[in-house]
């Protein structure tokens, strides 16, 4: 505690107190006395009001504690997606230790419980939300002193090994489809009833764009002038209710973007246009809504590409997903620069961008081997 005297009749004196319970900032208290005692006596009571208001009792049990730091989680202004899933990733570990004092919780008990979820088919990614979210709500217990380390910074995530279907890239080669796949999947996309739906998916296959961003355009972010889209925003359904939305930013700040759009999708959005106002539909600002003005919501866009897919020959998992990830490969195959597709597809980095990127597609191998067979041949003409 630092002390002062700041006049003849009164001291100042400023003490550490516990950090801020939602920044995790440093907290100095300050208080004023006639003596130097009775003003480091302030500074004490003052602390421990503090440490009365936002500490926890040493027996706090997980299932209490986690729920109280996601109040601080949410009101930090994190997206309410994200807070779900940082919530869901708790409650996995929850099962486990509900009722386990946060002080007692070990390495060993974390660690055996990430041990079980893969054994029981956890994907990867699942593992690695929930590490996350333990590692920040164990740093939050350690910042205002209920535990002395943090037990997640000593565990790790668990991983399948390196498959030979993996080392072949076939694991790779499910994410997205081969042009040829495409094609076919595009036939029987056009003989869906649904014009907004079928227009929906040429746009997400031909941009890119994630299917909450597709979904959440308006007409202000269509230049067809300049044959650009605008890409600031997303949509996300509460419960997957259709009329139960709302627009937030997108994924990342990387993921507010303008992209170029091909003349096919241009005619495709007119068609719709044109259709939406010959049928008068009710029209509150949506690109994609239907008769009513509301758009459809991901897991209906979901289930009709799961359909569609299902009448090709493809055998592939069929989600929306798999058309952003043709795009990418697309533009791979057409030679285009790794950075750029990055960019168009608003990541910043990403290890499914890369991948699909680096596979070696069929339509480059059969270029590549066009190319090949075609020098050699030159060089062994006589």
């Amino acid at each position: 505690m630092y002390c002062e005297k700041i006049d003849k009749n009164m001291w100042r004196c400023i003490g550490e107190g516990p950090r801020d319970s939602v920044t995790g900032k440093r907290r100095q208290i300050t208080r004023r006395g006639k003596t130097k005692k009775e003003a480091e006596n302030r500074v004490l009571q003052g602390i421990a009001g503090i440490k009365k208001q936002t500490s926890f009792a040493n027996d706090v049990k997980f299932v209490e504690f986690a729920e109280r730091w996601m109040t601080l989680y949410e009101l930090k202004g994190n997206k309410e997606t994200t807070v779900e899933y940082r919530r869901y990733c708790l409650s996995v570990l929850s099962r486990y230790l509900a009722k386990e004092k946060i002080v007692n919780i070990t390495s060993v008990q974390l660690q055996n419980v990430l041990n079980e979820l893969f054994e029981n088919g956890t994907a990867f990614y699942t593992l690695r939300g929930i590490h996350n979210a333990a590692n920040m709500m164990f740093n939050f217990a350690k910042e205002i002193g209920l535990v002395a380390i943090n037990p997640v910074s000593a565990i790790f995530i668990p991983k399948k090994k390196l498959t030979l279907d993996q080392v072949n890239g076939e694991k790779v080669g499910q994410l997205f489809l081969e042009s040829h796949e495409l094609k076919e999947f595009l036939n029987e996309v056009d003989k869906y009833r649904n014009i907004t739906t079928r227009t929906l998916i040429y746009v997400i296959a031909f941009t890119g764009m994630r299917p909450g961003e597709a979904i959440a355009l308006t007409h202000d972010d269509i230049d067809f002038e300049n044959k650009t889209i605008r890409i600031n925003k997303t949509n996300f359904a509460k419960k997957y209710v259709r009329k139960e939305f709302e627009l937030t930013p997108p994924k990342t700040l990387g993921s507010v973007r303008i992209i170029d759009i091909d003349d096919i999708i241009i005619e495709k959005l007119q068609e719709l246009i044109a259709f939406r106002k010959k049928l008068k539909w009710i029209d509150i600002g949506y690109v994609f809504g239907e008769a009513d003005g509301y758009p459809t919501v991901i897991k209906m866009l979901n289930a009709v590409v799961k359909r569609i897919g299902a009448r090709t020959t493809v055998e592939k998992p069929f989600r929306t997903y798999i058309l952003r990830h043709t795009h990418i490969s697309l533009l791979a195959e057409a030679g285009v620069d790794l950075n750029y597709i990055m960019n168009r597809v608003g990541h910043k980095n990403s290890e499914t961008t890369t991948q699909i990127y680096l596979h070696v597609t069929s339509g480059m191998r059969n270029n590549a081997s066009q190319k090949m067979h075609a020098k050699f041949t030159e060089l062994l003409k006589k």
